[in-house]
């Protein structure tokens, strides 16, 4: 622990302040009897905010949401968490649910079809209910605001970062086999129950599918199950593919749950955990960070070897993140980060970050004092990806998408 907290301290001293969007002025109104805050909406004044998210399971999704339910709360509102345990007809219902109960101000929809959504959104948004959404952006219709990943780019980051690490290891000396053709056998994890699923899954296959030194040996889906079904879809694969060394993983704890598999099959054979590699899309969870650290000094001590993930850079507690997320939402972002298992960390973590940004979109909609937002904008987290060598990329709001041809709704795979 004390060297992420070293390594992210570093990374915080060479980036300086991370660049979080750029705000419209403030407006300085408070308008809780239902004032237009911006024009074609006008807010319902009612202090509930529903949260709807696909599924509670998720730790980072769940820091998220609550980051920004705290600060929300400390702004008068009640937060209230649903969850539409992985069917996108539940996120329709719940919708409804919000509108008929007359009660509730503010939604943000962690989306799972914004296809299905338009219709009662619309409702709801005419109703004065201000409309956030998380990981989706719809282009068919008006919401308050998003705060959108470009889940593709994850994709294909991950995808890259597993291509370095097998060039580097076998030039020196790894023992990676190849098929026939000469390609590494790759393990693609997808996730297509929700549209920004689709687009990692594509990026996934996809890049996978482009490359000249890999080829996609099979796939399946470990999301809903967690690490235990990713150990047994792993322990398949292995059985059936077992000169497969590169595992790409949806979430960290697949990933995770693929290490478990791999290094027993490693054990059983008397194979070298150097030699494996598994990439997830995401890396915000107290469980992988550890085992991501060993394996950066020791790269045989797990087959977890790099990863692409979202969000803005970590922060110091205190004035730099202050600056960033201002003085209305500070006390209350802090608060709750202290709460959660990474709170004795001296630094703010994306998802901290990213909840804010969601109140943020809601309260400056709402017109609450202190918050501003443009009505239909989004905000773009930064997409980066290292392994155990020196890879690494990153990509920011306002740079061309290497992934676009990704972003398609159905899967391609």
């Amino acid at each position: 622990m004390k060297k992420i907290l070293a390594l992210i301290l570093a990374l915080v001293m060479v980036l300086s302040l991370v660049a979080c969007g750029e705000k419209a002025p403030v407006d300085e109104g408070t308008p809780d009897d239902g004032a237009a805050v911006t024009e074609g909406f006008v807010w319902n004044g009612q202090k509930e905010v529903w949260s709807i998210l696909p599924t509670t399971a998720a730790e980072g999704l769940i820091w998220i949401n609550d980051t920004m339910g705290s600060v929300m709360e400390a702004q008068g509102f009640t937060y209230v968490k649903k969850d539409a345990e992985g069917n996108p007809a539940n996120q329709v219902a719940f919708v409804e649910d919000a509108i008929a109960a007359g009660n509730v101000g503010a939604l943000m929809i962690a989306a799972m079809s914004v296809e299905m959504l338009q219709d009662v959104v619309e409702q709801a948004t005419a109703a004065g209910i201000a409309v956030a959404m998380l990981g989706a952006e719809p282009t068919d219709y008006e919401i308050a605001g998003c705060v959108y990943t470009a889940y593709e780019i994850t994709g294909m980051y991950a995808v890259e970062a597993a291509e370095d690490w097998v060039t580097k290891r076998v030039a020196e000396g790894g023992n990676v086999p190849t098929n026939a053709d000469g390609k590494y056998e790759v393990y693609c994890d997808i996730y297509t129950n929700i549209v920004d699923g689709v687009y990692r899954s594509n990026a996934i296959v996809g890049t996978v599918d482009a490359s000249e030194t890999l080829v996609r040996v099979a796939e399946n889906t470990s999301y809903e199950g967690g690490l235990a079904t990713a150990t047994a879809n792993a322990q398949d694969l292995l059985s059936a593919h077992p000169d497969c060394h590169i595992f790409i993983a949806y979430e960290p704890q697949l990933a995770l749950g693929f290490d478990v598999a791999i290094k027993a099959h490693c054990e059983e054979n008397g194979l070298d955990l150097a030699d494996y590699c598994v990439i997830p899309c995401y890396a915000e969870d107290t469980a992988f960070t550890p085992v991501w650290e060993a394996a950066k000094v020791d790269p045989a001590s797990s087959s977890i070897k790099g990863y692409a993930t979202y969000g803005d850079s970590p922060l110091p507690y205190g004035d730099p993140a202050k600056a960033v997320i201002g003085e209305a939402s500070y006390a209350a972002v802090e608060a709750y980060a202290k709460t959660t298992p990474v709170g004795e960390m001296p630094v703010m973590l994306p998802p901290f970050f990213t909840g804010w940004h969601l109140s943020e979109i809601l309260l400056g909609t709402c017109g609450i004092e202190g918050y501003s937002w443009e009505y239909g904008e989004t905000y773009y987290d930064t997409i980066s990806a290292v392994n155990v060598y020196d890879f690494s990329k990153t990509w920011s709001n306002g740079d061309a998408n290497p992934a676009i041809d990704y972003k398609v709704p159905n899967y391609i795979g």
